[in-house]
């Protein structure tokens, strides 16, 4: 498989992230009403505590008391966020509630089978349901009217609208690699529109994600046809992630131009150390799977630094900068985080050259390459080729040693 067909795989492997884990979709401003953030608590506790869920939890429950358990809270957020529709008739945030009842729908199980606790791998629990039929049809009916109203209204927040449409379209995502290139075609247009639509929106990226992520398995596009495509999308986060997944691939063709002064320091410049195999790792000091993946980093380094391994950190920390600081905060919060990055890496033993800018997930070095998930690691050859965007674990040293021809 060719680098940029990796990239691209990796790349679609990324995690998207909303930001916080929370399942409201529009954001709950601080002038929210008190009615609104409590409702809206409720049914993000309600909606979370559906999975997924933490070790250990399934440990001694039984299967009847799981199910009780989810339908408790799928009534949970059908009561709260119905009451709250109902009684707030101008609050543009009932839509939320509205889309929540929408995503979760109570199955109105009355109890269950005999054998319920004993189910057989490949069977359905639902076949093992008793429901209550007639509630069950008449909330139907009515969620449908509450979503031909959600549709319609004037005071939709548009990430809830987004959302929506996005779940209408969420069937032809999951079945057009399936049933073939025009299936596929289809839902790629459908997304189109909504990147067309929203603009601003983080749904459209989403989409495309998952779309492509079952063309390529599919053998479809490579990746420079897909992200040069997108690359002129209206959306802005499509539009930027192309931006920088194109300038990923191009270094497959071109040496990787990198040069900086370091937290400490010290200048920086990949160009200079051709010659040797280099890693570039994209990590950050709050980061656990990157701190776990330290100790063998550290054993890579000191068993073939003198043979030619170099290794140049860009760290992500969050400086937790803000538009309305002074020049005063900006730069008290700077020093702040910089001195948490190099305390780490005296105390780590980590002797490589550190990129520190604070900006978090704004990182100027990650965004450039559209980095969007950390640990991630470039490691590139005597050339200053990236050959490998995967170089963890166990494979590190495999390739540090391939290329070392050790």
């Amino acid at each position: 498989m060719k680098l940029h067909h990796t990239l691209l795989l990796a790349a679609l492997a990324a995690p998207f992230a909303f930001g916080q884990r929370s399942t409201l979709i529009a954001p709950v401003p601080a002038a929210a009403s008190p009615a609104a953030k409590a409702a809206l608590a409720e049914i993000d506790a309600a909606h979370l505590a559906l999975g997924p869920q933490p070790s250990g939890f399934f440990e001694g429950k039984t299967r009847t008391q799981l199910a009780t358990m989810h339908e408790t809270n799928q009534l949970k957020i059908r009561e709260v966020a119905e009451r709250f529709y109902r009684e707030n008739p101008a609050d543009p945030l009932r839509w939320e509630a509205v889309l929540h009842m929408i995503m979760i729908k109570p199955d109105f199980v009355t109890g269950f089978k005999p054998g319920f606790d004993q189910i057989k791998p490949g069977e359905k629990t639902t076949d093992y349901y008793l429901i209550d039929e007639a509630p069950k049809a008449a909330w139907e009916k009515k969620l449908a009217e509450y979503d031909a109203a959600l549709r319609v209204a004037k005071d939709v927040p548009p990430e809830v609208l987004e959302y929506r449409l996005y779940l209408e379209m969420s069937r032809s995502l999951a079945t057009a690699a399936r049933e073939g290139p025009a299936a596929i075609g289809r839902a790629e247009k459908q997304v189109d529109a909504l990147a067309v639509q929203f603009p601003t929106g983080k749904i459209p990226l989403r989409a495309y994600l998952t779309l492509f992520a079952k063309k390529v398995a599919a053998g479809g596009d490579t990746a420079e046809e897909i992200w040069g495509r997108l690359s002129a999308s209206p959306n802005t986060l499509v539009r930027e992630r192309a931006e920088g997944e194109l300038r990923k691939i191009e270094t497959e063709r071109r040496p990787l131009e990198l040069a900086f002064t370091a937290v400490d320091g010290r200048a920086v410049d990949v160009a200079k150390l051709r010659g040797k195999v280099v890693l570039v790792d994209f990590w950050a000091t709050w980061c656990g799977p990157c701190i776990a993946e330290l100790p063998n980093v550290k054993q890579v380094y000191a068993a073939y630094h003198d043979k030619g391994f170099e290794i140049v950190g860009v760290s992500l920390e969050n400086g937790r900068l803000l538009p309305a600081d002074t020049v005063a905060q900006t730069a008290e919060k700077m020093t702040k985080a910089a001195k948490v990055l190099t305390d780490f890496t005296a105390k780590n033993e980590m002797p490589w050259p550190q990129y520190f800018d604070g900006k978090h997930w704004k990182n100027d070095l990650s965004t450039r390459f559209s980095i969007n998930s950390i640990p991630a690691m470039f490691l590139l050859d005597q050339d200053g080729k990236v050959v490998s965007t995967n170089a963890r674990g166990a494979m590190l040293e495999k390739e540090v040693k391939r290329l070392l021809k050790l």
